[in-house]
């Protein structure tokens, strides 16, 4: 009989464990007519996953990369394109294939290797004016290449003279490598130290190699507030709030009201893509964790459980977000204030955004009836308060 493996959260120094205080529907969020629409030229597919916003002289722009050699940039306020940057990939003074980026500015945008532990501090120029090894942590525990952002929001996050990158399941790591893989890596930038976190991936699976055939590999989301860093598993009902200095740790229900809870299948091992892909669409899960810094909530996705037997190309839907999804609201005190569920095939859900004015949601899925190939577009998200 194979042996069951489960694992949990990692120790820390000091752990508090408590539920919510409240559940209560005070707020839903609700389309609002305010749209964004943004021209997508011939040379360019829409994005999947990757883009993020920046501010720079008082102005917002949207970024995100095209076919793993450019980026491009837009103004959110005139929505049009203002600088299309294009990377070397091979050579001394290539970047590789752009999968994952995060931009601070114009003059620092920084590139994670897909194959390496490096990040390239790069500008609008697409040269390489610096990079940031991370192959080992300073006890010498082996790292891989950051994910930064890909199907999951986990961007890096600048503290002080500091860099953290999120991580990926390690299979360096030995035979113990999904349990003693950290969700995240720190790098002082100042004295060269390297820390894994202490929180540890959590995957519940019978056989390691079972895992190609699995329905989930461990998707974490990570956001960070200022204070805190917040981590949602696809897996979990609750979310993990870690201290900035990753000593202290508080763990939090934040249950949706459209799933009983969130379920994985490990596959045959004579079973296709196309079915493996069909029962991620279908199985419940959690998605995104994202903060809006200016009404002071947290976004956490969720995918109730659907059936998608009608179908045919199962990559487009997963790629578009899926079928349908809800968003849990949550306050600074990480009390649920309210829940809502979104129509079928409406938006997608990877593609987001927070701005000054709202949330805002892409409503370039290819399922609507009003989709177009060449515009990415966006719906504003109003948070509204109930009346009673």
């Amino acid at each position: 009989m194979k042996k069951k493996i489960c694992f949990l959260w990692g120790l820390l120094v000091v752990v508090v464990s408590c539920g919510n205080k409240k559940t209560q529907d005070l707020y839903s969020l609700q389309p609002a007519n305010t749209y964004l629409t943004f021209s997508i030229d011939n040379d360019t597919r829409l994005p999947r996953y990757c883009l993020w916003t920046f501010e720079e002289k008082g102005k917002e722009y949207l970024c995100f990369p095209n076919i793993g050699r450019e980026i491009l940039f837009y103004s959110i306020e005139d929505e049009k394109m203002v600088k299309k940057v294009v990377y070397q990939t091979e050579g001394d003074h290539g970047v590789g294939m752009i999968d994952g980026f995060f931009p601070v500015d114009f003059n620092h945008i920084y590139i994670a290797s897909s194959s390496l532990p490096v990040i390239y501090a790069t500008d609008s120029t697409g040269q390489i004016k610096s990079k940031v090894e991370y192959y080992e942590t300073t006890d010498k525990q082996p790292l891989v290449p950051a994910l930064i952002n890909t199907i999951t929001y986990s961007p890096m996050f600048f503290l002080g003279d500091s860099l953290y990158l999120p991580q990926t399941i390690n299979s360096r790591l030995g035979d113990h490598f999904i349990s003693e893989s950290p969700l995240g890596v720190v790098i002082n930038l100042s004295n060269k130290q390297i820390t894994a976190t202490p929180l540890k991936f959590a995957l519940e699976i019978n056989d390691l190699r079972e895992l190609p055939y699995s329905t989930t590999a461990g998707k974490v989301s990570t956001c960070f507030d200022g204070e805190r860093f917040i981590y949602s598993d696809e897996m979990q009902d609750s979310i993990v709030c870690m201290s900035r200095n990753f000593k202290t740790m508080t763990k939090f229900l934040a249950k949706s009201k459209y799933m009983k809870h969130p379920k994985s299948e490990v596959l045959s091992s004579d079973a296709t893509i196309d079915e493996i892909i069909k029962r991620k669409c279908e199985l419940p899960t959690y998605g995104n964790l994202i903060y809006d810094k200016y009404r002071q909530v947290y976004y956490r996705f969720v995918f109730p459980e659907v059936n998608v037997d009608d179908e045919k190309n199962f990559m487009d839907i997963y790629h578009n977000g899926r079928k349908q999804f809800s968003i849990i609201i949550l306050d600074k005190k990480m009390n649920i204030v309210g829940e809502t569920l979104f129509p079928e095939y409406c938006f997608n859900p990877y593609l987001f955004f927070v701005s000054e004015d709202g949330l805002y949601i892409s409503i370039s899925h290819f399922k609507r009836p009003d989709f177009n190939e060449n515009t990415l577009r966006f719906q504003k998200i109003e948070l509204l308060p109930l009346s009673n």
